[in-house]
């Protein structure tokens, strides 16, 4: 069975307006070149506006019990 998310860290993702407004985030990538590839794609559509790239912050705080584990 496989893992219910892709353990992959993911440090750049998309943002955009809906056309009700709303900010929403329409894909989180691994790397800026496929942000940027996807984004392309999403300006073609034509369903979103104000269209960003942005880095994702890594999270601060605790780390997750058994991350240290070898």
């Amino acid at each position: 069975m496989s893992a219910k998310w892709d353990p992959e860290p993911k440090y750049w993702r998309v943002r955009a307006k809906a056309a009700d407004g709303l900010t929403v985030t329409l894909g989180r990538y691994a790397t800026a070149e496929e942000a940027h590839a996807e984004c392309g794609k999403f300006a073609a559509e034509g369903s979103y506006r104000d269209l960003a790239v942005q880095p994702i912050e890594p999270p601060h705080g605790p780390a997750l019990p058994g991350a240290n584990a070898k």
